[in-house]
């Protein structure tokens, strides 16, 4: 099953993963952590056009990695 992937990171060291099967990503889409969000919207990804590209299978693999280089962190968002 097809889950959207985030991954956060402070100082190159892994801080929060949270995977969230794309079945009820439209429900948990709240649990998302609000900087990934943030993110994702800062870069013009829709969530909802993501949702339905995974399920189609049209996307797969890293589809986001963003990197604040002041703050140290870096996020990654996947479909795996």
């Amino acid at each position: 099953m097809a889950s959207l992937l985030i991954d956060t990171f402070e100082d190159d060291k892994p801080e929060t993963t949270v995977r969230i099967p794309l079945v009820v990503l439209t429900i948990a889409a709240k649990l998302i952590p609000r900087s990934a969000f943030q993110a994702m919207e800062a870069q013009g990804i829709n969530l909802q056009e993501v949702i339905q590209a995974a399920k189609s299978g049209e996307i797969s693999g890293q589809i986001l990695e963003v990197v604040d280089h002041q703050k140290k962190e870096r996020v990654l968002i996947s479909v795996v």
